[in-house]
């Protein structure tokens, strides 16, 4: 969708260039947005899309509408106090997103000020190939800037607004799930190794066989577990693999993951 608005990236890392490049494919003009990365390299790649690369933070926010926070959570106490002059600096009203796990709005607010829009948002990797998953904290501030972040997150995943006390939550699930789920992608290509397959037809297959559960789950409008009890005939193959995958203490074990993820965000946040 395009934008009105001049957005600034601070960081164009993963996360930011996926963001910024998802913002360029819906048709937004490269000129409007500005980006500042210390990396050179970085730099040339961003610069060769058409965008605008700044010398600093505070050029950046100053030509921008909407500023995006893409650098890694330790990093922020070590430019807090750049940041937090760069925008004494500035009069008007500015809009932020912060993409940094962990980082409070209190935090961001200590530092950006309260006349601000100041917006936490959680993505993940998948946003990289325009199918993440955006969680937005929606604690203090206006629906005008949720629509703006829910029309930029439109164009390379889907949105969901949570409290902000729930964003651990958001991070230990869609934040850290990819690499669950690579690792579960990891596990049934080697079973099917393990079962006599080659690995190029049981990657395949394994790939195949998410991506159409996903699909059905989605289209259905049944439950995962309605579905697994629908595949589950009585003394079949599946109620054997199941009943292996219960020894195992899968689900329990997935939950635990979950909930380590959650944990460790909020020890980030300190």
């Amino acid at each position: 969708m395009f934008m009105s608005e001049k957005i600034f990236f601070a960081g164009t890392g993963n996360m930011g260039g996926a963001i910024l490049r998802g913002l360029l494919q819906a048709g937004n003009d490269p000129k409007s947005i500005f980006f500042f990365d210390p990396s050179d390299k970085a730099a040339a790649e961003v610069t060769a899309l058409g965008c605008v690369r700044v010398k600093n933070f505070a050029e950046g926010v100053k030509k921008a509408d909407v500023t995006f926070l893409c650098v890694k959570p330790q990093i922020f106490k070590l430019v807090a106090t750049e940041w937090k002059n760069a925008v004494k600096a500035i009069k008007a009203s500015k809009t932020f997103i912060s993409i940094m796990a962990g980082v409070t709005r209190k935090a961001l607010t200590d530092v950006l000020g309260t006349k601000n829009q100041v917006l936490r948002v959680m993505p993940n990797l998948p946003l990289t190939v325009g199918k993440g998953s955006v969680g937005l904290a929606t604690d203090g501030v206006t629906e005008a800037t949720l629509a703006t972040a829910e029309k930029i997150f439109g164009n390379i995943g889907v949105t969901c607004r949570v409290a902000e006390s729930l964003m651990d939550a958001v991070t230990g699930l869609s934040g850290s799930a990819p690499a669950y789920v690579f690792e579960f992608i990891e596990a049934l290509t080697r079973g099917g190794v393990k079962a006599g397959l080659t690995r190029d037809v049981a990657l395949k297959l394994a790939l195949g066989t998410i991506e159409g559960s996903v699909e059905l789950v989605k289209q259905s409008g049944k439950s995962p577990s309605d579905l697994c009890a629908m595949v589950c005939s009585p003394a079949g193959t599946t109620i054997a693999g199941i009943d292996a995958l219960e020894a195992g203490a899968f689900r329990s074990t997935v939950m635990k993951a979950v909930v380590a993820g959650t944990e460790r965000s909020k020890e980030l946040g300190k």
